[in-house]
Parts: structure tokens; C-alpha cells; sequence
């Protein structure tokens, strides 16, 4: 009687406050305070597990997030891929291909071998008439040549022959020259000049000054 009493009392002095709801401002998970016990054993062996290990017992490859996406994409078209091949695998091979590879190899190559060794020899003189034919082409081809080597033959005589004068020449005395000479009643022959050249050789020694005195 006493409690009701009491709280009357203060609900007359505070009409506000008692019209407020009540309930509970907190609230915890079901079951809280029955695992509580179990919640604190396991944060106690996690933090001893912590310090007895330096690092992290998980790792992850190098640039493992950043290339996740890039890996999860090329999964995904693998996997459309396979949606739309055939389940059967295309590429066959005969039966027992691969044991029988090497013996066939071995085969392949004894037999080029073979074929290399025996191959035919092919004579290039079979025929007489190319045999002919060639003969007539070396005696064609050296008559000419002889031709041409004799014609060349007199020019070089004269140019010797040139040359041996001039030596016979220098080798005589001048005077044994001069009284040659003298006794035979040689003279040099000069060409006469023409009117253009003694034209030219007049303006090219006078000035017009001497030309108009001596005229």
C-alpha cells in the first residue's frame, strides 16, 4: 500500500513524466547472458593465439585483390565457353598413335635415305648431237678470238717500231744530224697561215692605235 501510495504521489508532482511509456531503453541478443560465458572463453584464446603467433597465418599471392575481378571474368567466360562447346572432346587421334609415333618416324627416315642413295644420275653428254654441237661452238669461238688477236698485233709492231726510231734518234749526235742535213738539202716545210689566223694574231699582239699608224 505504501509503494502505490508513493507512486501516486510523484505521478500527481510530475503528470508528464508519467504519462511517458514505459519500457526498457536497452535491449540485449536472445540468449545473451547464457553464452556469455562461452563468448569470454573464446575472446581469452583468440588473444593468447595473437601473441603467441608473430603474423597472420593467411596469405594471399601478390596483387591478389586487384586482379580478382580480371580472374573472376576470364571464369566466367570459361564456363560460357563450356555451356556452349560439346562435352565430347573435337581432336581424335588413331588408335595407338602415340606408341606406334616413334616406329613410324624411324620408317619414314630409312626410307628417304634409301631413296637419297639410289637416286638416278642423269649423264649431260647423252646426246652426240649436243656433243656436236658444242664442239662447233669452241672452234667458232677460238677462230674468232685468233682473229681478233691478229688484228691487234700491226698496232702494237708500229708503236714498237715508233719507239725504237725515237731511241735510234736520241742516241745520235746533233751534229752528225745537222751535217745529214746540210748534205741532202733538207728544209722544213712551214704551212702558209690564213687570212684568219694572221687576223687573230694582228688584234691579239697590236692595239688599234698601231694598226691606224702603220695603215
Amino acid at each position: 500500500m505504501d509503494n502505490k501510495v508513493e507512486n501516486n504521489d510523484w505521478k500527481k508532482e510530475a503528470p508528464t513524466l508519467a504519462g511517458l511509456s514505459v519500457y526498457h531503453p536497452f535491449s540485449v541478443p536472445e540468449e545473451y547472458f547464457e553464452d556469455l560465458t562461452f563468448h569470454i572463453s573464446s575472446a581469452i584464446y583468440l588473444e593468447k593465439m595473437r601473441a603467441e603467433v608473430d603474423k597472420s597465418g593467411f596469405t594471399i599471392p601478390a596483387n591478389y585483390f586487384n586482379e580478382l575481378s580480371t580472374q573472376l571474368n576470364s571464369e566466367l567466360v570459361k564456363e560460357k565457353i563450356k555451356a556452349v562447346m560439346p562435352e565430347s572432346n573435337d581432336y581424335t587421334v588413331p588408335t595407338n598413335y602415340f606408341e606406334q609415333l616413334q616406329s613410324n618416324i624411324l620408317s619414314k627416315t630409312i626410307n628417304e635415305v634409301k631413296s637419297a642413295q639410289s637416286a638416278r644420275v642423269v649423264r649431260l653428254w647423252h646426246s652426240k648431237l649436243l656433243k656436236y654441237a658444242s664442239a662447233a661452238c669452241f672452234v667458232i669461238l677460238s677462230t674468232v678470238g685468233f682473229y681478233f688477236y691478229q688484228q691487234h698485233i700491226p698496232a702494237q709492231k708500229l708503236t714498237y717500231n715508233d719507239l725504237a726510231t725515237e731511241q735510234i734518234l736520241y742516241d745520235i749526235d746533233e751534229d752528225v744530224i745537222i751535217d745529214h742535213i746540210k748534205d741532202n738539202g733538207l728544209q722544213q716545210t712551214k704551212p702558209m697561215p690564213t687570212d684568219v689566223a694572221l687576223e687573230n694574231y694582228i688584234l691579239n699582239n697590236y692595239s688599234q692605235n698601231e694598226i691606224a699608224s702603220s695603215l
